[in-house]
């Protein structure tokens, strides 16, 4: 956009004149109708995503328990480790037309390159959260637990702890 229309569209939403305007005022239920569908059919189809550290077992576990499959039995299977046959495994499922829900529990690092990923393949991102989580058996369950609320969309209590190691948690539609 270029510096003169933002220019006269700051004005009219300024001015208050943008909400008058027929062809500004965008159906947002709609909107969000289709956007709450591609979430629930990419629910059907849940990849999980992890860096190939200590929680990763713990991580599956939950996200095959939410699914409601045996541990270890994921329809998709899970991308797992930092190469580069990961990211390109994740850019064949960003490049192909099913929804997926994808699911990980990454170092900052990855996090940062999945989401870029994510975001230039036009991908939706629905929650990216910081964790610190020992490798401690309280350090598993809370692996486990994030990986249910990950799935199901629910709300994740207590995101920090006082030791351990970082890690971002993300939810993407793809």
């Amino acid at each position: 956009m270029s510096n003169d229309r933002r220019f006269v569209l700051k004005g009219l939403a300024a001015a208050g004149l943008l909400a008058a305007m027929p062809w500004a005022q965008a159906n947002t239920s709609a909107a969000a109708a289709l956007a709450d569908a591609a979430v629930a059919d990419a629910a059907a189809r849940v990849t999980p995503l992890v860096s190939g550290g200590a929680l990763d077992a713990a991580f599956l576990a939950g996200v095959s328990k939410a699914m409601g499959q045996p541990t270890g039995a994921l329809v998709n299977p899970p991308l797992q480790g930092l190469e580069a046959a990961t990211y390109q495994q994740l850019n064949q499922l960003l490049n192909d037309d099913t929804p997926t829900l994808l699911v990980g529990l990454l170092d900052d690092a990855a996090a940062i390159l999945v989401l870029d990923l994510v975001r230039s393949a036009g991908g939706r991102v629905l929650s990216v959260e910081q964790h610190r989580i020992g490798q401690d058996s309280a350090g598993q369950q809370r692996a486990g637990a994030l990986a249910q609320a990950l799935v199901t969309g629910a709300v994740i209590a207590g995101r920090m702890q006082e030791n351990g190691n970082a890690y971002v948690a993300l939810r993407c539609v793809i």
